[in-house]
C-alpha cells in the first residue's frame, strides 16, 4: 500500500482530491474566503488548526491494482510539541504516528515534496497509450489524464494572472499576520511580566502557547525570545501551580522549535538547570513529560551546557517510569549530549554507564540503538584511559553487546549501529584486561565466525550500501581480533601486550576454541579474493593463532585444511607485508611441525615461492612458475610514501587515530627483513632435510614435466594421444597431484600449443578422448576430474582485482568529452598529449578535460580526431571550449580519409590501451598495476593520455581479452576450459560423428543407438567458485551502475567463458549490462521493482496480437515498463500484464500463423509438437510471416527486460539460434527427431561408400533394407513439397550418387537459408528493446528458464513452508490442511492453472514458488451468503488467495478446480 498525506502547507499532494483542491484553497486563498479581514486573531489560527487536523488524514490505496484504498485518521497532530497523548507512539502502526509538528509549520519549507498521486480515472484516449507523467503536482483530470496510479498527476494549467493573485494575496497574509504576532508578543509578554493572578498567567502562557504552535521564525524576533526566556523560566520553577509549570515549560518547547537561538538564551539563564531539577523532583507526570522535551530540543543546539548541567543523569533517573514514545526522546537528549563529548575535562557521563546498560536489554530497537550510540561515543572519548574502560567493561557491557551483535540475536539493528558495538569491543579490548578476559569468558570466537561467515558474498547482499558497510564491519572485526592476539614480538604497539600475552599462554584452552572456530572462516575469506586489507587482516590474525598453538594443537587445528596450498596462493600476493605474514606462517609451523609439513611445503610449491623471494633470477628458470614476477623492490614502499597515498598496511588494523604525517606513517616494514626470513626457513628447515632435492622438484612433477616436453614434441596424432594417455594417468592415479604440480609441469601450455597451431580436426580428437565409447581401456579419461583440476589450477594462477570504492560517493560532476553532459558520478582528469616522434598529427593544445569514466576509445577518438587532424585546418585551441562538448552524431565529423585506416593509438605511462576498454578500466589497470589497490589518487590526479596516429593494422586481440596475458598459465588454463566446455557443450555431435565413422568403418552394423541427449557433465562444474564470488563483489561495488565501471576482466571473461560464472550471478550481470538496472535492483521472480518508470498500456482481449504490435511499436524501444489494463475491466497492474503476455504466448501458437514448423496442415495446435516450436522454412521470404516474428522478438526482448514470463515452448535448437549459434546436421533431431536420424543415417551411407571406394571396393548400399532410389525420394523438402531443393533432369530423383548432395540441401533449406529471413526478422525486432548479443552469455536451458520460467511448480513437503497464512487462517487451521492435500493432489495442467489463476502466468519465476515476491497469502474469505456456495477469489497483483473456509476436502477441491478453470479471462474487483 502506497500513503498519500500532506507534507507541506502548500501543496496537497493527492491533486486528483476535491477535498485536497478544496482545503489548498481554504488555506493558501484568503481572497476566495471573504479576505483576510474575516479571519483575524484567534479566529484565523483555530480555524486552520480545524482545517489541518482534518486534512492529516491519509490515502492509502493498493499499489498494484489501484482499486482497494481507505482513510486512515490520525489520532493527534500536536505530539511533538509538548501535549500529551492519550495513546503511545508504540501502539500505533507506522503510517498512524503523529507527524513533527515541523511537517504543518509554512515556514519549514514552502517547496512541495513530490508523492505520488493515485486516480481511478478510466478514461482513454485512441491510440490506448496511458502515459506516465513525471510531475508531482496540479489538481484537475481530464479525459486525456491517465495512469494516474504509476506516476504523478499532470498539473492543471492555471493562468498567469490567477497565480499572481494567489502569490500576491499570500504575500498580503503573511505581512498582516506578522504585524499581528508581533502585538500579540507583545501584550502576552507584557501580561507575563506584571505580577498578576496566577489565573491570568495560566490564560497568558496558553494564548503563548497558542500563538506559537503556528508562528514563523519571522515572525519571532531575539529581543521578544531574550524577554520570555527569563520569565518562561522563572515560571518553570513555580512552587506549587503545576499548570503554569507545564504551560510554561512547554512554551520553551515551541520556543526552541521554532527559534533554535533561543537555546543559548535559555542557557543563559540557567534554564536547563531549571529543567533538571524539576525533572528530579518528579512531581507531576506531565511536567516531566514536558521537560524531556525541552532538553531535547535545547540539547540539540547546546550539547555541552546540557552535559555540564547533569542533563544526562536528569533524563535517565526516572526513565522506567516514561512511556516508549518519551524514553525514546529521553534517550534522544542523551545522544545529542554523547555527539559532542569534549575531549578533555570531567567526565560526567560516566555516571549513566550503569542506566545505559540496563537499557541495552529492552525490546525496543530504536531505544536500544539510541542507546548503543551513546556507549559507542562514550568509548570513543575514554580510550586512552585504562581505568574508565575497566569501568565501561562492568554493570554487563560487554555481555549485552555481545548478545546484540550476534546474528541470532531478536534485536534487529542497524548496520552502522552493529558495526559501531564491534567497535565498542574494539577500544575495551585494547586497554582492559577485565575486558578481554570477559570476551574470552563469553565465547566470543563463536559470534565472530559467524559475522564472517557472511562476508562469503556470492549470495543475500542487497545493496551497494550494504557491501561498503559489510567491510567496514570486517574491518572492525579483524581489529577486535588481533587486540585479542597480540604477540609481543610483533605487535609492540598493542596495548597491554605482555599482559594478554601471558594470559594467553595460560589458557591454551581458549586458544584452541578460537582457532577451531575462527581458522576455517578465516581461510575461506582470504581464498575467496578478497582486497588487500581484508587479506592483510586475516593473515595477521591467522598468524597468531598458529604462534599460540602448540605442536599437537597446531596438528589438529590444521587437519582438514590444505595450509600448504593456501600458503602457496598467499605467496602470490604481490605485497611485502602480505609476504611477511607468509612468511611468518611458514615459518612457526615448519618450527613446530617440520616432519609433517617439510613435504606437503615442497609439494604445494611454498619452497618455490620462498626461493623466488630469495632468489628471482633462480626461479625465473622456471618457466611456467607462479611466482615469476614475485620481486622485493623500494617500488612496493613508494606507494605508501606521503598522507596523501593509499593508507600503509602496518597501520590499517591501529585502534588509536594517529597522527598522519609522512613522517609518522611511514612503513614500518623492512624490506630486508623479508629476505632475511625466507633465508632463514630455507636454510633451517629445507638445507638440512636431506629428503629435499637439490632442484626441489617432486617425483611427480618430474615426470609430468618430462610428458609435458614429450607432448611439445609430438607431431603425429597417434604419438599425441599416447603421451596424453600417460599424463592422464598419472594425473587420475593413485598418487595426488597439487595444484602447483600441474601448473608447474607445463602441461597446460603443451596442450595449448598443439591445440591451437592446427586444425579442427586435433580439438575433435581431444574431446573424443574424453567421450569416446569405443576405448573403453582407457577409462581414466574422466572429463569431470580433469575440468576439476583446471578450475583449481585458475583459482591459484588468476590474480584479477576486485576494484571496491568503499569511500565512493555519487556526487554530481560535468564532463567535457566525449561531449558536455553532466553525471552523477566523478569525472577523470586527463590531459591528452601527442606522442614523441608522431609527425602527422598536431598537437592538442586544448586544456585539462574532464573525462567521462565510462567513455570508450571509439568516442574519445572521435572527439579528438578533428582537433589534432593535420588536415584540420581549424585550430584545436580555437575550438577547445565548444567543441569538446559535441557529441558523436555532430556535423563536425572526421574527413573521409579518416576513417577506419586511419584511427589512432593511445597510449598509458608507454603501454598501448585495449581500445576495448573504457578510460576508467584502462587507468584502473594502470592504477592496480602501481599501488596494487585503488585510493583517491585515481580520481584526484591528472592522466597523461599520449595518441599517435595508427599506421599498421591492429593486432587482433585475445580471444579471452586483454586483462589476460597469452602464454600465461591463467590463460592456457581458460583456452582449455573453452574447448572441454565446447566439447561437452558439443557430446552428441562429437558421439554421432563417431559412430558415423565407425558405421563407415565396417565396425558397427547400424545407427539404432544415435538419439538426441542431453547427457554430459553438469554446467555447473565449469562454475569457479572464486571468480563467482569476485564478480558478486564486484558488481555490488558503488561505481558498477554499469559493466564499463568495473574491471576489464570481468567483461571479458563474461565475454569469451562466461561458463566461469554461477547461473545467479551471470544473471545479475546481464540486468546491469542490457537492462541497466544496478545489481541491487533485483527485477527477477516475476516481479519489477527497478526505478524505470510504468506505461500503462489499453489492451482489447478480442484483439491480442493486435494491441501486441500496437504496444511494442510505440514502446519497445522506451527504457519503461510495460503494464496492461483490459478494456471494460476495472483490474490492473501485475496480474493482467502477466496474463497478457501469456495470451500473447497463446496467440502466437494458434495453427494458420504460418511460423512453425507443423502448422502446414492448418488443424489442430501446433504447440502439440513434441520437441517444441521450430520456424518453418520458407522458399521465399513471405512479409506478413516476417512482420509476425518481429512482433514475437519484440515482445520475447521486453518480457525478459520487464521480468515477465512466456508460456511459449521454442525448441532447444530455436533457442540457439537466439543465441547466435550456428546449428548443424545434429541439431535437427532437436525440433524433428524422425527427419534428424533419418539425415544422420543417410550421411552414414555416404561415409560408408567413401570410404569402401577409398579402398577400390562396391557394394549395394540399403537404408533400412531398401536402396536409395527405391525410397522415391525427390529433391523438395520432406513435408514440404513446394518447397523445391534444386532442379534440372538430374534432379528428379535422389539416389546414392546425388544423396550426399540432397543431405546437404536438405539440412540448409531447414535450418539455414529457409530459416535466415525470419530469424533476422525476430532478432531485428528483438535489438529494438535491447542487443540480443547480450544473451550469448546464458546456455538455451537457462535461456528457457529466463523467458519462461520454472517447469516444475512446487515440492509437495514444502508447501507450507512457501505460504503465508493470514486473516484467520494458520497454518494448523482445517481449511488450510485441506488446501494443501487439494494442491498436492493436483496433476501437472491442474497446478498450471492454479498458478495462472494466482499470478496471470501459468509457470513460476526463476526460483519457483519461493521467488514470488509478494509471497503467496491464503486468507480467509467472509462470506455473506452460505459459504460452500461462494467461490475463491484472487489480487493477482499481491499473489493473494481469499479462500472461504469450506465445510469439507471435497467441496473444496471441487470450488477450486471451478475457479481455476472457469475464472480465468478476466479481472473485477472481488
Amino acid at each position: 500500500m502506497r500513503t498519500l498525506e500532506l507534507v507541506d502547507d502548500t501543496t496537497f499532494h493527492s491533486s486528483s482530491s476535491p477535498l485536497a483542491i478544496g482545503i489548498s484553497k481554504v488555506l493558501w486563498d484568503p481572497i476566495s474566503m471573504g479576505g483576510p479581514s474575516c479571519l483575524e486573531g484567534k479566529t484565523l489560527y483555530k480555524f486552520q488548526l480545524q482545517i489541518r487536523i482534518l486534512i492529516s488524514r491519509k490515502i492509502n490505496f493498493c499499489n498494484s491494482c489501484n482499486h482497494c484504498y481507505e482513510l486512515t485518521d490520525l489520532s493527534v497532530l500536536m505530539g511533538n510539541r509538548g501535549h500529551k497523548r492519550s495513546e503511545t507512539v508504540d501502539e500505533l502502526p507506522a503510517d498512524k504516528r503523529t507527524c513533527s509538528s515541523l511537517e504543518f509549520r509554512p515556514s519549514s519549507s514552502m517547496s512541495p515534496v513530490e508523492t505520488p498521486s493515485t486516480s481511478t480515472n478510466q478514461t482513454h484516449d485512441h491510440d490506448h497509450d496511458m502515459e506516465t507523467s513525471s510531475s508531482a503536482s496540479g489538481s484537475g483530470r481530464t479525459d486525456e489524464d491517465k495512469d494516474s496510479a504509476y506516476g504523478s498527476c499532470d498539473s492543471e494549467e492555471t493562468g498567469d494572472a490567477d497565480q499572481r493573485r494567489q502569490r500576491h494575496a499570500i504575500l498580503d497574509y503573511q505581512r498582516q499576520r506578522l504585524s499581528s504576532d508581533q502585538a500579540k508578543f507583545k501584550r502576552v509578554l507584557s501580561n507575563l511580566s506584571e505580577e498578576t493572578e496566577e489565573s491570568a498567567q495560566q490564560e497568558a502562557l496558553r494564548e503563548l502557547c497558542e500563538i506559537l504552535s503556528f508562528c514563523t521564525d519571522s515572525s519571532l524576533s531575539s529581543l521578544i525570545a531574550d524577554s520570555l526566556s527569563p520569565i518562561l523560566i522563572k515560571l518553570a520553577s513555580h512552587e506549587s501551580n503545576p499548570e503554569i509549570m507545564l504551560l510554561s515549560i512547554r512554551a520553551l518547547t515551541y520556543l526552541c522549535d521554532i527559534h533554535p537561538q533561543s537555546s543559548a538564551l535559555i542557557i543563559r539563564h540557567d534554564g536547563v538547570t531549571a529543567l533538571c531539577k524539576r525533572l528530579l523532583a518528579f512531581e507531576y507526570e506531565d511536567v516531566a513529560e514536558q521537560c524531556l522535551q525541552a532538553l531535547e530540543k535545547i540539547s540539540r543546539e547546546q550539547p555541552l551546557a546540557c552535559l555540564q548541567s547533569g542533563a544526562i543523569m536528569a533524563v535517565l533517573t526516572f526513565i522506567d517510569f516514561f512511556s516508549t514514545s518519551l524514553q525514546r526522546v529521553a534517550l534522544s537528549t542523551v545522544v545529542n549530549i554523547c555527539l559532542k563529548l569534549p575531549p578533555e575535562g570531567s567526565s560526567p557521563f560516566m555516571d549513566a554507564v550503569p542506566v545505559l546498560c540496563k537499557l541495552l536489554q529492552y525490546e525496543d530497537n530504536q531505544l536500544v540503538e539510541h542507546v548503543a550510540t551513546c556507549l559507542i561515543k562514550i568509548a570513543e572519548r575514554v580510550q586512552e584511559s585504562s581505568e574508565m574502560l575497566d569501568e565501561l567493561s562492568k554493570h554487563g557491557l560487554i555481555h549485552q553487546v555481545a548478545h546484540l551483535i550476534d546474528l541470532n540475536s531478536h534485536t534487529t539493528l542497524s548496520h552502522s549501529v552493529h558495526t559501531g558495538l564491534i567497535g565498542l569491543l574494539v577500544k575495551l579490548a585494547s586497554g582492559s584486561m577485565v575486558a578481554v578476559k570477559t570476551l574470552f569468558d563469553l565465547n566470543i570466537s563463536s559470534i565472530l565466525k559467524e559475522i564472517m561467515s557472511i562476508y562469503d558474498l556470492s549470495h543475500g547482499v542487497p545493496s551497494p550500501r550494504t557491501i561498503d558497510g559489510h567491510y567496514n564491519q570486517m574491518h572492525e572485526v579483524l581489529k577486535l581480533l588481533i587486540q585479542l592476539l597480540p604477540v609481543v614480538s610483533r605487535n609492540q604497539e598493542v596495548p597491554l601486550a605482555a599482559e594478554k600475552e601471558a594470559f594467553l599462554v595460560t589458557h591454551p584452552d581458549l586458544v584452541e576454541k578460537f582457532g577451531n572456530d575462527l581458522l576455517p572462516v578465516l581461510i575461506q575469506v582470504v581464498d575467496s579474493g578478497v582486497d588487500l586489507y581484508i587479506c592483510y587482516g586475516c593473515l595477521s590474525v591467522v598468524d597468531k593463532l598458529l604462534y599460540y598453538s602448540n605442536s599437537d594443537m597446531l596438528l589438529d587445528l590444521l587437519k582438514s585444511t590444505n595450509i600448504s596450498r593456501f600458503l602457496a596462493g598467499v605467496f602470490t600476493r604481490k605485497d611485502i607485508h602480505v609476504l611477511m605474514l607468509a612468511l611468518n606462517i611458514s615459518d612457526t609451523i615448519l618450527q613446530k611441525n617440520t616432519d609433517v609439513f617439510m613435504g606437503p611445503f615442497v609439494k604445494e610449491g611454498v619452497l618455490f615461492a620462498i626461493d623466488a623471494l630469495i632468489d628471482p633470477e633462480k626461479c625465473s628458470q622456471f618457466m611456467f612458475s607462479m611466482f615469476n614476477d614475485i620481486q622485493l623492490s623500494n617500488t612496493s614502499r613508494k606507494k605508501y610514501a606521503g598522507k596523501d597515498l593509499i593508507r600503509c598496511l602496518c597501520y590499517s588494523f591501529d585502534v588509536n587515530k594517529t597522527s598522519s604525517s609522512s613522517e609518522s606513517r611511514k612503513c614500518k616494514l623492512e624490506l630486508e627483513c623479508v629476505r632475511t626470513l625466507a633465508k632463514h626457513i630455507r636454510t633451517n628447515y629445507f638445507d638440512t632435510n636431506s629428503s629435499t632435492s637439490e632442484t626441489g622438484m617432486t617425483p611427480i612433477l618430474e615426470k609430468l614435466k618430462s610428458l609435458s616436453s614429450e607432448l611439445s614434441s609430438m607431431m603425429t596424432q597417434e604419438g599425441y594421444d599416447h603421451v596424453l594417455h600417460q599424463i592422464m594417468s598419472i594425473l587420475n592415479g593413485r598418487d595426488v597431484i597439487s595444484t602447483f604440480e600441474f601448473v608447474e609441469s607445463g602441461i597446460t601450455d603443451s596442450l595449448v600449443s598443439y591445440l591451437s597451431n592446427g586444425d579442427c580436426s586435433r580439438v575433435d580428437a581431444f574431446g573424443r578422448l574424453f567421450l569416446s565409447r569405443t576405448n573403453q581401456p582407457f577409462d581414466y579419461f574422466s572429463l569431470s576430474g580433469f575440468i576439476s583440476k583446471l578450475q583449481s589450477a585458475l583459482s591459484s594462477v588468476e590474480d584479477f582485482p576486485v576494484v571496491l570504492n568503499n569511500s565512493f560517493k555519487h556526487r554530481n560532476s560535468y564532463a567535457t568529452v566525449p561531449r558536455r553532459h553532466s553525471t552523477t558520478y566523478p569525472c577523470l582528469r586527463v590531459l591528452f598529449v601527442k606522442e614523441e616522434g608522431e609527425s602527422t598529427l598536431t598537437e592538442y593544445t586544448g586544456d585539462v578535460q574532464t573525462v567521462d569514466p565510462f567513455s570508450d576509445f571509439e568516442a574519445i577518438e572521435t572527439f579528438l580526431w578533428p582537433k589534432v587532424c593535420s588536415n584540420n585546418a581549424q585550430s584545436p585551441s580555437d575550438k577547445s571550449q565548444h567543441d569538446v562538448g559535441q557529441s558523436q552524431t555532430s556535423p563536425q565529423k572526421p574527413s573521409e580519409d579518416a576513417s577506419s585506416s586511419q584511427k589512432l593509438s593511445f597510449y598509458l605511462e608507454g603501454k598501448e590501451i585495449d581500445r576495448g576498454l573504457t578510460i576508467y578500466q584502462a587507468v584502473l589497470s594502470q592504477h592496480i598495476s602501481e599501488y596494487d589497490t585503488v585510493n583517491g589518487l585515481l580520481w584526484n590526479q591528472l592522466h597523461k593520455i599520449t595518441y599517435k596516429k595508427s599506421l599498421e593494422k591492429s593486432i587482433p586481440p585475445s580471444e579471452i581479452g586483454s586483462s589476460v596475458e597469452q602464454s600465461t598459465p591463467c590463460h592456457n588454463i581458460l583456452f582449455l576450459l573453452r574447448i572441454l566446455e565446447s566439447v561437452n557443450e558439443s557430446r552428441f555431435h562429437l558421439m554421432t560423428r563417431e559412430r558415423i565413422e565407425a558405421f563407415s568403418e565396417g565396425k558397427i552394423g547400424n545407427l539404432d543407438d544415435v538419439k538426441a541427449t542431453n547427457e554430459g557433465i553438469l554446467v555447473n562444474e565449469f562454475v569457479n567458485t572464486r571468480l563467482t564470488e569476485k564478480l558478486e563483489q564486484q558488481m555490488r561495488d558503488p561505481l558498477a551502475i554499469s559493466t564499463g565501471g568495473m574491471p576489464s576482466w570481468c567483461t571479458q571473461l563474461m565475454t569469451s567463458c562466461p561458463f566461469l560464472f554461477s547461473f545467479e550471478a551471470r544473471w545479475k550481470y546481464f540486468k546491469l549490462v542490457a537492462l541497466g538496472k544496478h545489481q541491487g535492483q533485483n527485477g527477477q521472480n516475476g516481479q519489477n521493482d527497478s526505478p524505470l518508470p510504468r506505461k500503462k498500456f489499453l489492451v482489447y482481449r478480442n484483439q491480442i496480437l493486435e494491441s501486441a504490435s500496437k504496444m511494442m511499436d510505440l514502446h519497445a524501444n522506451q527504457k519503461v515498463v510495460l503494464e496492461v489494463k483490459y478494456d471494460e475491466e476495472v483490474g490492473t497492474g501485475l496480474g493482467p500484464t502477466l496474463e497478457f503476455f501469456t495470451l500473447v504466448s497463446n496467440e502466437f501458437q494458434k495453427p494458420g500463423m504460418g511460423m512453425w514448423r507443423g502448422d502446414n496442415s492448418g488443424i489442430g495446435i501446433v504447440n502439440s509438437v513434441p520437441f517444441g516450436l521450430f520456424p518453418s522454412p520458407l522458399r521465399n521470404s513471405i512479409t506478413d510471416v516476417n512482420k509476425k516474428f518481429v512482433l514475437l522478438g519484440q515482445v520475447v526482448a521486453k518480457a525478459l527486460h520487464d521480468g515477465r514470463v512466456l508460456d511459449i515452448p521454442f525448441s532447444k535448437a530455436f533457442y540457439k539460434l537466439i543465441l547466435g549459434k550456428e546449428l548443424t546436421m545434429y541439431d535437427i533431431q532437436l525440433f524433428d527427431a524422425g527427419l534428424g536420424k533419418t539425415l544422420i543415417e543417410f550421411q552414414a551411407l555416404v561415409e560408408r561408400k567413401k570410404n569402401l571406394e577409398r579402398f577400390g571396393k562396391n557394394s549395394e548400399f540399403e537404408f533400412r533394407g531398401s536402396k536409395i532410389q527405391d525410397l522415391h525420394l525427390d529433391f523438395t523438402l520432406p513435408g514440404y513439397p513446394d518447397y523445391i531443393l534444386a532442379s534440372g533432369p538430374d534432379k528428379e530423383m535422389v539416389n546414392m550418387m546425388n544423396l550426399e548432395n540432397y543431405i546437404e540441401l536438405v539440412v540448409d533449406a531447414t535450418i539455414n537459408s529457409g530459416i535466415m529471413k525470419q530469424m533476422e526478422a525476430f532478432k531485428s525486432g528483438f535489438n529494438q528493446v535491447f542487443p540480443i548479443k547480450n544473451l550469448k552469455i546464458f546456455t538455451d536451458e537457462e535461456l528457457e528458464r529466463l523467458l519462461c520460467g520454472e517447469s516444475e511448480t512446487w515440492n509437495s513437503n514444502q508447501l507450507s513452508d512457501l505460504i503465508k497464512f493470514d486473516h484467520g487462517y494458520t497454518a494448523s487451521s482445517p481449511p488450510i490442511i485441506h488446501f494443501l492435500e487439494v494442491i498436492q493432489e493436483f496433476d501437472y495442467e491442474q497446478q498450471k492453472a492454479f498458478v495462472k489463476f494466482v499470478t496471470g502466468a501459468p509457470r513460476l519465476p526463476i526460483g519457483g514458488l519461493a521467488s514470488l515476491n509478494p509471497k503467496l497469502t491464503i486468507v480467509r474469505k467472509l462470506c455473506d451468503k452460505v459459504v460452500d456456495a461462494d467461490l475463491p477469489s484472487v489480487m493477482t497483483c499481491a499473489n493473494y488467495l481469499k479462500l472461504p473456509p469450506y465445510s469439507s476436502k471435497e467441496m473444496m477441491k471441487e470450488k477450486l478446480l471451478y475457479a481455476i478453470t472457469e475464472g480465468q479471462g478476466s479481472f473485477h474487483l472481488s
